[in-house]
C-alpha cells in the first residue's frame, strides 16, 4: 500500500445512507461505510482508495449524483475529498466497521471483535476492509447473500464469479459447500485465500480468471455480484458453468440497462426466476433451461 491514501465521502441524509454507500462503491470499486455522530441526521459515507481512483471518482461523481436525485433515489449529497495516512487508515475503518448482519442467521465480524459471539443457531465469518470489494456493507452484497443462502444445500458445487474478498464464497463454505472462486485480479484472488484462511474453511479452488474457467465442475449455484454490463457480456460463461436445472444469482445491477442484461440471460438458456431490489441495486435469480 502507499504512503497516502485519499479518502472520498459523501455527507448524505441518514435516511439516504444506504444509497450513498453503493453509488460511492460502485465508482471507486471499494468498499463504503458510513458514519454518524450521535444526535445528527446527516451521514458520512466514505472510501479509502489511492489518489488517481479517488480523483476519477469525483469525477463521475456529480452526474451519477444528478442521475440519482432526479430518479428519486437520492435527496442530496455533498461531496468531499481528503488525503489521509494510511497508518491511520485501519483505525478510522475500526470506528465504524463493526460485527453486522448479512444474511439471516450470518453475521460478518472484524478480527479485532474477538468478543463477539453470534447469537444461537447463527454463524459467523471474519472479514477485515481491505481493498477487495466485499464487506457486507454493501446492497448488492447484502443481496446476493441473502439469495444464495436461501439456495444453497450441504455439499453443492457453488461458484462465485468475481469473488472479490471471497465472502459469498465463504458463506456458502459455511453451509458446507464445495466452492469455487475466481477474480480477474490478483490481489484479490491472495485477499480471498486469505479470508478463507482466517476462517478455516475450504475451497476447492481460488483461481485468477476474468471467466468461469473451464476446469471448474458443473456448479448448483453460480453467484456473480458485479454490474450489468459485465454480466450480460458472462451470460453464456454463467449458464455453461451450471448443470442442468442449476441456479444463477447475479447482483449489482442497476435499473438502467436491467432489460439488456435480462436479454442476455433468456438467449444464453438461464429461465427467469424472480427479481429482487434493494435501494437503487436489481438483484436476479435465474435457472440453467
Amino acid at each position: 500500500m502507499s504512503a497516502s491514501l485519499t479518502r472520498v465521502t459523501l455527507e448524505v441524509a441518514a435516511r439516504d445512507a444506504e444509497c450513498a454507500s453503493a453509488l460511492l462503491s460502485a465508482l471507486s470499486g471499494a468498499p463504503a461505510a458510513g458514519e454518524q455522530r450521535e444526535g445528527s441526521r446527516v451521514t458520512s459515507v466514505s472510501v479509502y482508495v489511492p489518489r488517481a481512483r479517488a480523483i476519477a471518482t469525483m469525477r463521475r461523481l456529480p452526474g451519477v449524483l444528478k442521475d440519482s436525485i432526479r430518479a428519486g433515489t437520492l435527496r442530496r449529497a455533498r461531496t468531499q475529498m481528503a488525503k489521509i495516512d494510511s497508518r491511520t487508515w485501519s483505525t478510522d475503518w475500526r470506528k465504524f466497521f463493526k460485527p453486522h448482519l448479512l444474511a439471516p442467521a450470518l453475521y460478518v465480524v472484524p478480527s479485532w471483535r474477538r468478543d463477539f459471539k453470534a447469537p444461537r443457531r447463527a454463524h459467523a465469518i471474519v472479514i477485515d476492509p481491505g481493498m477487495a470489494f466485499g464487506t457486507g456493507l454493501h446492497a448488492t452484497t447484502r443481496l446476493a447473500s441473502t439469495l444464495l443462502l436461501e439456495r444453497v444445500r450441504p455439499n453443492d458445487i457453488v461458484i462465485d464469479l468475481g469473488c472479490g474478498s471471497g465472502i459469498l464464497g465463504l458463506a456458502a463454505a459455511r453451509r458446507g459447500a464445495r466452492v469455487y472462486l475466481c477474480d480477474n485480479d490478483a490481489d484479490v484472488v491472495d485477499i480471498a485465500k486469505k479470508n478463507f484462511s482466517i476462517n478455516r474453511l475450504p475451497a476447492k479452488r481460488i483461481a485468477r480468471a476474468a471467466r468461469i474457467p473451464a476446469s471448474f465442475p458443473k456448479a448448483n449455484i453460480v453467484v456473480a455480484n458485479i454490474d450489468g454490463p459485465a454480466l450480460g457480456a458472462l451470460a453464456s460463461n454463467i449458464s455453461g458453468a451450471l448443470a442442468r436445472g442449476g441456479i444463477a444469482i447475479s447482483s449489482g445491477i442497476e435499473a438502467r440497462g436491467r432489460l439488456e442484461v435480462l436479454a442476455q440471460f433468456a438467449r444464453a438458456g438461464l429461465n427467469f426466476v424472480s427479481e429482487h431490489r434493494r435501494g437503487a441495486w436489481f438483484a436476479y435469480v435465474h435457472v440453467r433451461a
